[in-house]
């Protein structure tokens, strides 16, 4: 089964949060603010040349489930897309709105979204899914029903690498069980996934895997290792949201790349087509009616 990731209450309640660390972003317009975020993007993800390639080949009608601030959005619409975000959380939305009036911008549960059948040709999803703490068999459910026929599935989630069966699983165990014994609260954050779980999970909800690949940052940054290992392999004066290794850090990745890109990634990406006509909806998934969005 998935590794439950669990971390201090104080930290998972500001999850949705996390753009609130672009300090540097402060003074910035919406336009400067996307090119500094796409510019990232090209030099540092992983995967890009896999999502280039996979959304090649004319104008698609893209949904991004779970699109926080907008930086994906802009990043494919400048691939020549039209795009859609959802959001459960009002002020990401705000913000993007407020730096990109054009986006199209929804908020709404991603299992329960307010979109008919077969709307759109793709459907991404980076680090959404693994937040579902009984699994993310509804959510691929819902995005099944909302893509075409043999619609394109862009799905990345946190691997459970070897790296972390090996190591850092067992450290967070050590910790769940120190704060256990000082009354410390933690909550649930997210899963982490080996490839035949969501293997298993991607057929079950009608989905046909056409491709998979480790998910991360390109040398010198890593989430990874910088989620893994924390202050241990970023430098000391690092500013806060700084994926940058440390001297020791380029070392690691350098070693572990050696023996995979697998063995201490951060995530699985995977390209899945909706094949199966024979895939029952939930029936705790109301059906959908009046409100719904094109």
């Amino acid at each position: 089964m998935p590794f439950k990731l669990y971390v201090r209450r104080e930290i998972a309640d500001r999850l949705d949060e996390t753009y609130l660390f672009e300090s540097w972003a402060e003074a910035m317009s919406g336009a400067d603010y996307y090119d500094i975020h796409c510019s990232v993007i090209d030099e540092r993800e992983t995967c890009v040349a896999t999502l280039t390639r996979a959304l090649a080949g004319g104008r698609k009608r893209v949904l991004e489930s779970g699109c926080g601030t907008g930086r994906w959005l802009a990043y494919i619409e400048r691939l020549g897309h039209t795009t859609v975000g959802l959001d459960d959380s009002a002020a990401p939305l705000r913000l993007a709105k407020a730096r990109a009036p054009a986006f199209r911008l929804v908020q709404g549960d991603a299992v329960t979204g307010p979109f008919k059948d077969r709307s759109f040709d793709v459907v991404f999803s980076s680090y959404v899914a693994e937040h579902f703490e009984n699994g993310p068999e509804a959510l691929l459910r819902e995005i099944y029903r909302l893509l075409k026929p043999d619609g394109l599935l862009i799905l990345v989630v946190p691997y459970n690498s070897a790296f972390r069966r090996w190591f850092t699983n067992h450290a967070l165990h050590l910790f769940y069980l120190y704060c256990r014994l000082t009354g410390r609260e933690v909550a649930f954050t997210e899963l982490r996934f080996s490839q035949a779980e969501m293997d298993a999970y991607l057929s079950r909800t009608g989905f046909r895997v056409a491709h998979v690949e480790p998910d991360d940052f390109r040398y010198p940054w890593a989430k990874g290792l910088s989620l893994d290992l924390g202050r241990f392999v970023l430098p000391r004066s690092a500013a806060a949201g700084s994926w940058e290794l440390n001297s020791f850090g380029r070392v690691l990745a350098r070693v572990f790349h050696r023996l995979s890109p697998w063995f201490c990634c951060s995530g699985v990406l995977y390209l899945a087509r909706a094949v199966t006509s024979s895939v029952e909806t939930s029936p705790s998934l109301p059906r959908r009616g009046r409100g719904e969005v094109d």
